[in-house]
């Protein structure tokens, strides 16, 4: 009886072959698509404002030329950057880049009204936002209520 299996064994030996020609079939497929993936990563990178909305920081100083820790805050990008992407773009910056924990800060957000609520064209001149917000740590309050005029002043 043990024969009988050793014989069946040493058949299957026999009759299989290694398949060389499928293992590199298999490994061109998989990086392939490695590379697709690779391309799709790179080319929204190089492309991201196009796709989304980019928060974008400007530091405000007094008069006299010294700095202060307000800031104008502004969104630009695609065609998606509407004046709704804008605004929540501008909102997470705020609640992401100052903490009321550590200290307290005021903001404000201005509506730029000659802009249409979807105002990004397609091409290089994406024009002016359609939002700003001044932010800035108590400290300077005063330059925060200058720069916001009769805007809604914030404090968290």
């Amino acid at each position: 009886m043990s024969t009988d299996i050793t014989e069946k064994i040493e058949k299957v030996h026999e009759k299989r072959k290694p398949r060389f020609k499928a293992l590199f079939q298999y490994i061109c497929i998989s990086l392939l698509l490695i590379a697709a993936v690779e391309y799709f990563k790179y080319s929204t990178r190089i492309h991201y404002e196009w796709f989304h909305c980019t928060a974008v920081k400007e530091q405000i100083n007094y008069i006299d030329g010294s700095e202060s820790s307000v800031n104008k805050i502004f969104a630009k990008g695609g065609p998606s950057c509407d004046k709704r992407g804008e605004l929540k773009i501008i909102m997470k910056r705020i609640t992401r880049d100052y903490e009321p924990n550590d200290e307290n800060f005021s903001f404000c957000i201005v509506e730029n009204e000659n802009v249409p609520s979807i105002h990004y064209p397609l091409t290089e001149d994406k024009g002016q936002p359609g939002y700003y917000a001044f932010v800035g740590y108590d400290y300077d309050k005063e330059l925060v209520k200058e720069v916001c005029k009769d805007s809604t002043i914030y404090h968290m």
